[in-house]
């Protein structure tokens, strides 16, 4: 994800927040038209995991039953590549989870 997505992103989850605890109008401070929304952001990350798993996987079954010249490294890679971004997916929603947890705890 973009800087300027996780900066959005950060800054509805603090509108929210303000809202929750009371100190916030439900206008105040919502998207402008322009700008992704949080469900739009999330779609896409997931889209994108979803994607780069599955070009690993079929690099996967490439390499293994010998249809391409492909090299171990580059299977390898992908791999990997798809390994970090489904890491990076699961610690973002412990991140969403975690916060959605403290915003429901709050005392109105």
């Amino acid at each position: 994800m973009s800087n300027n997505a996780l900066e959005s992103l950060s800054s509805q989850m603090k509108v929210m927040a303000d809202m929750a605890a009371g100190q916030l109008n439900s206008t105040a401070a919502l998207p402008a038209a322009g700008e992704p929304d949080f469900q739009d952001v999330l779609k896409k990350a997931v889209l994108s995991v979803n994607e780069a798993q599955n070009v690993a996987q079929a690099k996967v079954q490439t390499f293994s039953t010998g249809e391409s010249n492909m090299t171990l490294e580059e299977v390898m890679v992908s791999l990997q590549k798809a390994n970090l971004s489904f890491q990076t997916m699961i610690a973002v929603r412990n991140r969403l989870v975690d916060a959605y947890k403290e915003v429901t705890n709050l005392q109105v």
